[in-house]
Formats: structure tokens, sequence, C-alpha cells
């Protein structure tokens, strides 16, 4: 039943007709607000409400930096104190957020004007409440805008509003949040504003010109931002981009001597083992799309070294029409084009340590970590084609992937660019069954072939703008992958096997760009 009073507050200020023009209000970054989306969030709710008048972030931090004011200790109340006036603030909204969001809305001369907490979900309040907190600040500004900037709060203790509900540690004026019917409430004033007066409750610092608060030095206040500031991924990433890729693949019949399809090609023809070759050369890049995702069911919590527990994934999917030519003991047979479709997935549980890096305020979030899980990457030959080419099926030896593990850096510039690598390895990525009989024995103690593989990821990301909770950003990243396979035993197209020759090898390789854009949550 406390919502009353919050929204008399408002709906006086709104109506009345002695007030020319909006008040003016800053949102200021939140201590522990992970990429800015409760601020964001306050923001956006302030600007739908129309009732006053948001003032930029980037104005409050540019008439702080002439102040001499940078980065975190232009966020306290300090900043406020330097620049209020002269932006002709009205309230500035603060505070922190863990657990609970802890609000706090300073007038101009940094005095305390309301506290409450309230329950936060991800970092985020509910859409009902941070429309009741809209209100909030509205009525709080109104008080801020009936001061004396030059002399602080007023002293009369006048009508106060109770509260309740989530959370406590109320002090100063007490704007309810709890819903329902009162008839209490800020009561207008002369000129038709609606006062909200400061209460008698305690640790209100709202009773003189800032007070104790207004004297602590700013770089007490820049160690107590640092310290509470919480770092952590964001919970849900989704990125869909292109890719061009290029993609290799070259077959060799051989002995246990030859150590890639480069040594063979040196070989003279008299000396190269005998049997069906194969060389796939990327002409030109073949189109096809990404989606990855990211997801850190723990992002909400404070430690580091608990939130950056999550899962990681993506698909690939893409089509070409290749050039192929097969080299048999009458020589290189003619060009053949043929279809085929490229289709990866991997699927890893990740885990990251975040940490603050970079130039500019917000500064960017970085991370080292690793991750381990399944991949699976096959490129398909159209099977009506009549090539030798086999298709490429990296399922093995599960049936569906193999087995990944990989490192990752994110190192942030600024808050547009961040370089990110990674690196990965592959643990046996052995073709599909029907793909190793044309090239090995199955019966073969080594299952009739063995892999080895690696990949590597550099490139860049960072953020563009952000709408609500929610941040769209860039991707563009190189992604290589390469496979070497070695095979044992007669197989059905290489039937020799013999003191001097048995097996041979294959190389395949995928060079892709990918590029986009991603949202975050």
């Amino acid at each position: 039943m406390r919502l009353t009073a919050l929204g008399l507050a408002a709906a006086l200020f709104v109506a009345s007709p002695a007030v020319a023009q909006k008040l003016r209000v800053v949102v200021l970054e939140i201590d522990g607000d992970q990429n800015n989306k409760l601020r964001n969030q306050i923001e956006a709710a302030l600007i739908k409400a129309n009732a006053v008048e948001v003032v930029s972030l980037d104005e409050f931090r540019a008439a702080a930096a002439k102040k001499k004011l940078n980065g975190a200790a232009a966020m306290t109340v300090i900043g406020i104190k330097r620049v209020g006036k002269q932006l002709q603030l009205d309230a500035a909204v603060s505070g922190e957020v863990g657990d609970k969001y802890k609000v706090l809305i300073y007038d101009r001369v940094g005095a305390e004007l309301w506290t409450k907490e309230l329950a936060v979900k991800k970092g985020l309040l509910s859409e009902d409440f941070s429309q009741k907190l809209a209100r909030a600040v509205t009525a709080a500004a109104e008080q801020g805008a009936a001061r004396n900037p030059n002399e602080g709060a007023s002293t009369d203790p006048g009508p106060t509003v109770a509260t309740g509900g989530d959370g406590g540690g109320d002090t100063g004026p007490e704007i309810d949040l709890t819903g329902g019917g009162s008839d209490t409430g800020p009561k207008p004033t002369g000129g038709g504003r609606t006062v909200v007066n400061p209460g008698s409750g305690t640790g209100g610092s709202s009773s003189s010109s800032g007070g104790d608060e207004g004297q602590r030095d700013a770089d007490l206040d820049l160690e107590r931002y640092k310290k509470k500031k919480k770092v952590g991924p964001r919970t849900i990433t989704v990125s869909v981009t292109g890719a061009t890729t290029w993609r290799s693949q070259c077959l060799r019949p051989g002995s246990i001597n030859l150590t890639s399809c480069a040594e063979f090609d040196r070989l003279s023809e008299a000396q190269q083992p005998v049997g069906t070759t194969v060389t796939f050369t990327p002409q030109v890049p073949y189109l096809g799309v990404t989606a990855n995702a990211e997801l850190f069911p723990l992002a909400s919590l404070e430690s580091p070294f608990i939130n950056g527990l999550g899962l990681v994934g993506g698909v690939i999917y893409g089509s070409s029409v290749t050039t192929i030519t097969e080299q048999n003991q009458q020589g290189m047979s003619e060009e053949k084009q043929v279809s085929s479709v490229d289709l990866g997935w991997s699927v890893q549980a990740a885990y990251r340590v975040h940490f603050l890096m970079g130039a500019g305020q917000p500064q960017g979030v970085g991370y080292v970590g690793a991750r381990g899980g399944l991949l699976s990457r096959n490129f398909t030959i159209d099977p009506n084609a009549g090539v030798p080419l086999p298709s490429s099926q990296r399922v093995a030896p599960t049936g569906f992937g193999f087995a990944t593990f990989g490192l990752d850096v994110a190192l942030p510039i600024v808050r547009f660019f961040r370089i990110e690598a990674g690196f990965s390895y592959f643990l046996n990525p052995i073709q599909a069954p029907e793909q190793i009989v044309g090239f090995g024995n199955k019966d073969d103690p080594t299952g009739g072939a063995t892999a080895t593989g690696f990949g590597l990821d550099i490139g860049g990301s960072g953020d563009l703008v952000a709408l609500g909770p929610t941040m769209v950003g860039w991707t563009l990243k190189a992604r290589y992958l390469s496979f070497a396979d070695r095979y044992f035993g007669q197989g059905q197209k290489w039937t020799v096997c013999n003191e001097q020759q048995c097996g041979g090898l294959g190389e395949e390789s995928y060079l892709t760009l990918v590029w986009g854009v991603s949202i975050a949550y």
C-alpha cells in the first residue's frame, strides 16, 4: 500500500502548472553494474516516462573532466558537487548493485535525497519496478529542485512517507516502492512543486549542504568505486555472422617415411608411391553463415572466480561448387565441378576469469579462459558427381564428434574494440568409418587411421550501442582448422600394401573469415 506516495508525488509534479521546464536528471555509473545494463535500464525508463530531462553521461563526464575529475572519480559525490550546479542538475542517480540494488539519489550539491535497497534479478529490476523507480527519481528531483543549491537541504522535517517491504536500509526521504494505496505522501509546496523533505532515518546525509559526505576525499571515493566494481561475463551472448571459407585437402599414398603431401610432390614420378592422389584446392572461397552462443548462468554472482562458468557453442553452414582434378597412373584427369556442403558444430564447457582493461570509461571487460567439449566438421561431396574425392566427415570416435580442448583470451583496448584469440587442440579427429575404408584397413590395430588437429582464432570485436539491458556489437575474426591424417593397411583405393608402401596420408584445412553482429544480454 506504500506505492501511492510515490505515484502521488509523480502525478503532482507532472500536473503542476508552475513547472516551466522539465527537471534535469543524470544517471551515473552504478557500482557492480556489469556492462552498464542496470544504468541503461534506469535511463531508458526515465526517457520513456518523459517526466524529466535526462542528461547524458557523456555530457556529465565532459563537465567533470573540466573540473579535473576523470574516470571513476567523476562518478562520486565529489563529481556531483563539482558540476551539479553548472549542469543545473536536480538529481543524480547512483548506487551499487549486487544481490540487491541500493539506490542512492543526490541533489546538485551532493546531499542525499533518497536511498533504498531494491530486489534485482540477474542485475536488473523488474519492468514494473523500473517504472516505479522512474517515478521515484522524478519525485526526488522535484525535492532537489526545491532546495536552495547554495545552502543544501532543508532542515525542516516535513512529511515523511512510510517505507518497508523488500530490502530495508532506507535513509533520507522515504519514497515507497512496495505498491498499494496510502493517504500519506509528498505534499505540494509553494509554486505547485512537490517537495519530499528529509526524514529522521539514521544514516541520512541530507540535513546539511553535503555534510561529512560532501567532504570526503575524491581518492577515497575512487578506491571505494574500484573495490566494489563487479566484473564478470554477460549472461547470454548470441552472434549471427557471415562466413567466407577457403578449404583445402590432399590425399597421397605412401609409407611411414612420408610426412606430408608436399614431401610426396617433391619426389620424382619414379619415386612416388603407386596409387590415386587427390588434390582439392580452393579457386575461390565459398560463402556461408555461422551462429554462436555463450551462456554464463552464474554471471550475476560477485566472485570473478565463479561467475565465469558457462557453455559456449556454435554452428557453421556453407555450400560451394568446387573444381576437382584426379591424378592416376594415366596422368591428370579432366577438371570436374561438384557441389558440396560444409557443416560443423561445437558444444563446450568454458571457464573464464574476467578483468577490467583498456582506455576510457567504462573500461572494457576482458578475460582469459579454458574450454573443452565436442566438435564436428563435415564436408559432404555430391555422391552423384562421379569423382574419387571422398567426403570428409569428422564425427569419430564418438559417432557425432571428437574431443577438443582450448584456451581463449580477450584484451579490450577501448570499449568499441577488443582483441580476441584462441587455440584449440583436437583429440584424434579421425574420419568416419566409410571414409577410412578407401585408404586404410579397419582391421588394422590402429583402426585403419589416426589423426591430429588444431585450431586458431584471432580477430576483434566490440560494443556498438546499448538498447536498454541489451548490447549490440560487432565481430571480425579469422578461424583456421588443420587436420593431418595417417592411414594404415590396405584400403579399397590404395590397394598396394608391401614393404615399400602401405597406407598413406591426408591433409585438410579450413580458413574462414567470420564477420557480423552480436547481441549480448
